[in-house]
């Protein structure tokens, strides 16, 4: 069926109903991911909670949001980016939105979370790509979904391809990390470079990532 019955497409004026579609696309996909449940104590039900903050951030304060919508008009994809000199939670009010999230955290998963996103994983974005603060100074994708039933029709691809248009004019660099093994070979179709694969330890399971980048 490929993208006839589907609109790609910015999102210039995101709703909060945009962002809770995003959040139940990603959570129906990740329940299973060895990332989402590090970064949650193991404890799923919160997930949301961390997601909706994420996209919130991006979608109203530091990124953009790309989506694909069926012939209803319902979400069946989304993209969050940031671009170069932005970061996600860098700002008081965008680290606001965590605080539903942050309350629900155990003890222990309240010590690891911010080491994690703030110091490791960062460095190991950083060691891999060879860019200082490449979180920072590149357009970074925090997220990449596509619902189950949508996939491999070419919707990724056409996310991706408007983020690159974005990208080309000011010659950002793109870059990205995926969890999942089986994102390998549909990285390597969009154009990415795999830069380098990082073990990352967790008191609650260890998780991988496969660092990407793409030169515009």
């Amino acid at each position: 069926m490929g993208l006839l019955d589907i609109t790609v497409k910015k999102l210039d004026n995101p709703t909060e109903g945009h962002v809770e579609e995003a959040v139940q696309i990603f959570c129906k996909l990740m329940q299973e991911d060895p990332l989402a449940i590090a970064l949650t104590g193991g404890d799923m039900l919160i997930l949301p909670y961390l997601i909706r903050a994420m996209v919130g951030a991006i979608a109203f304060m530091c990124g953009d949001i790309y989506a694909a919508f069926n012939e209803h008009g319902a979400m069946v994809g989304f993209q969050g980016w940031v671009p170069p000199g932005k970061l996600l939670f860098s700002t008081e009010e965008q680290r606001e939105r965590l605080e539903d999230f942050n309350v629900r955290l155990s003890d222990k998963a309240k010590e690891y979370f911010p080491k994690a996103m703030g110091v490791d994983f960062p460095k190991a974005i950083d060691d891999c790509t060879g860019i200082e603060n490449c979180e920072l100074n590149a357009y970074w994708c925090n997220f990449n979904f596509v619902v189950a039933e949508y996939q491999q029709r070419g919707i990724s691809k056409a996310m991706s391809e408007l983020a690159y248009q974005k990208a080309k004019p000011h010659k950002w660099i793109m870059a990205l990390a995926t969890t999942h093994v089986r994102n390998i070979a549909i990285y390597n179709h969009l154009r990415f470079e795999l830069m380098g694969y990082r073990n990352m330890a967790s008191p609650f399971i260890d998780w991988p990532a496969w660092i990407y980048m793409r030169r515009t």
